[in-house]
């Protein structure tokens, strides 16, 4: 499954475009998942980690992670970012590592990439193949509830750091049988207010209802222990939320 848009200038401003993205909230969240449902040890395979500012945080907190992306560029730069983690180019539906582990996570919407049914059940039987025993898997994805209730709109992204502008603006194309939203972005990069670069990228972005992804985990004998709005742990998921957190225990 190769794709060439998490490629290039993707990978290059990946992190600019989600500068605001606030990492620490996040990991706070896996680490109260982590209590509540009594991890023991600490190793952690995250797929989809793109730059790896997970991996940062987790292994800042003492965590043995291993990341996994599609893109040679994105893991480049995770290696660069956190050299002491382990850092893997495969495919989050179709990868061997040949070791276990405590928990696997996929962040970010990540697993909406994987636009196939096929490639959502091969997702499934690689995390079973790698976790421990009681092993925790958690999933952050578009919630279709919510999608279907409050419909993609356009929108446009300004981030300005030192000296470079970018701007991204985003036009979705929402293909409801399929539950796929098919966002094109057009970029456009600015220094010292000349313009330099001007691209554009199709993502198809799929998104999940939480009976469709728990079908998915039953099938490979997950079961579903928690859903909620992604880092809220304690509230309920309702058609008002676009993001949602699954998580199996096997």
């Amino acid at each position: 499954m190769e794709d060439k848009k998490f490629e290039g200038s993707y990978a290059r401003y990946y992190d600019l475009f989600n500068k605001n993205k606030d990492y620490k909230k996040e990991i706070d969240f896996l680490e109260q998942v982590f209590k509540k449902f009594n991890l023991k040890n600490k190793k952690v395979l995250d797929l989809g980690c793109g730059t790896g500012l997970h991996e940062k945080e987790l292994s800042d907190r003492i965590y043995e992670m291993t990341g996994l992306d599609l893109s040679p560029d994105m893991i480049e730069i995770a290696k660069e970012k956190t050299p002491n983690v382990k850092f893997v180019v495969g495919d989050m539906s179709n990868f061997e590592l040949n070791e276990k582990f405590d928990s696997i996570i996929c962040m970010f919407s990540a697993i909406g990439y994987l636009t196939e049914n096929k490639q959502i059940e091969n997702f499934f039987k690689c995390v079973k193949r790698h976790l421990n025993p009681n092993g925790l898997l958690i999933i952050d994805c578009w919630n279709g509830l919510g999608v279907m209730h409050e419909l993609p709109t356009s929108r446009e992204k300004i981030v300005e750091v030192k000296g470079l502008k970018i701007v991204r603006r985003s036009f979705p194309d929402l293909d409801v049988k399929n539950h796929i939203n098919n966002v094109k972005f057009e970029v456009e990069i600015f220094k010292n207010d000349n313009l330099i670069k001007k691209y554009e990228e199709i993502h198809k972005v799929r998104f999940f209802f939480p009976k469709e992804l728990e079908k998915y985990m039953n099938d490979e004998e997950f079961e579903l222990i928690h859903l909620c709005p992604s880092y809220e742990f304690g509230e309920e998921l309702t058609e008002k939320h676009w993001n949602m957190i699954l998580v199996g225990r096997i």
